[in-house]
């Protein structure tokens, strides 16, 4: 078990590999897959055990030179409907424990951001407009990034971040002359020790980004995928 990469992650990125030997074909049918199992509301962690065996079963395939397609034995969405399990759905930690390390991540940054661009004042605090960015970034992560995240054509994390960030920075590029200048964004929500503040939103992070970590390790002790 490790706190800093989680078995979910680790998991994803062993799919990403796997992809990447596929080709032809095969490669063709497991995008289509993959794009009909992401309708179904089942766990994210058995949604990624289901494309490793898949991507199992496209390699043998390959390596006894027959078609994957003829491998499964049946049509492809017929085959996705035998592999999903009913009682494996999305549990409300799983779709709100990410959230909320992304929104610590969020606000730790504009608030930082802020205060540094402040000099730094003893007296601060954690100001409407804060909230307001840290919103639209749940918004653009909650919807482009999922988006990213659930494709078949896996993509890099670097890649993944970098799509949401330039999105984001486009939308807030085009909103923020429109209402920066408005009185109300710049009160204070809560206000006091720049330095304490700083500090709680810090131990906010730490604990949503662990909490997470640890939540997927111990999802990922349900299901055989090592």
């Amino acid at each position: 078990m490790s706190l800093f990469r989680n078995n979910y992650k680790k998991l994803v990125q062993e799919n990403q590999c796997g992809l990447a030997e596929i080709s032809g074909e095969s490669f063709k049918a497991l995008d289509s897959m993959f794009n009909y199992l992401i309708t179904f509301e089942v766990s994210r962690f058995e949604l990624e055990v289901i494309k490793k065996d898949l991507i199992g079963l496209a390699k043998e395939a390959e390596a006894e030179g027959e078609a994957f397609l003829d491998k499964i034995g049946m049509p492809p969405k017929e085959f996705c409907d035998s592999l999903v399990k009913e009682e494996m759905r999305q549990s409300v930690l799983e779709r709100i424990l990410p959230q909320i390390k992304y929104s610590a991540v969020a606000l730790l940054g504009f608030y930082v951001l802020w205060w540094c661009i402040e000099g730094m004042p003893k007296d601060y605090g954690i100001t409407v407009w804060m909230l307001v960015l840290t919103f639209g970034d749940d918004c653009f992560n909650s919807i482009i990034g999922a988006k990213l995240r659930y494709r078949s054509l896996y993509q890099s994390e670097a890649k993944r971040k970098m799509r949401i960030m330039a999105s984001f920075l486009i939308s807030a590029a085009i909103v923020f002359p429109a209402i920066s200048e408005v009185p109300a964004f710049e009160t204070f929500v809560v206000r006091g020790n720049g330095r304490v503040l700083f500090i709680i939103l810090l131990l906010f992070f730490a604990a949503a980004f662990f909490g997470n970590n640890y939540y997927w390790d111990k999802c990922s002790e349900k299901y055989n995928w090592r």
